[in-house]
């Protein structure tokens, strides 16, 4: 999914940047936070998984 995809490679500029990366100046810091929202708003994945699951898969409700 996307959203740990744009986790992921947030992480990894912020770990190349090292202190840098939390200046404002280099906007790295702004694309770390927005990456977390996209994991929990407005649908996180785990809805997304259940959904699959329970409509495509027939698997019953896991919640």
């Amino acid at each position: 999914l996307a959203a740990k995809a744009s986790w992921e490679a947030a992480n990894v500029c912020l770990q190349t940047h090292g202190g840098f990366g939390f200046a404002n100046e280099y906007d790295i810091e702004r694309k770390f936070r927005e990456t977390r929202l996209y994991q929990v708003a407005p649908i996180s994945t785990n809805l997304i998984l259940s959904y699959v699951a329970q409509h495509v898969l027939g698997l019953p409700r896991s919640f």
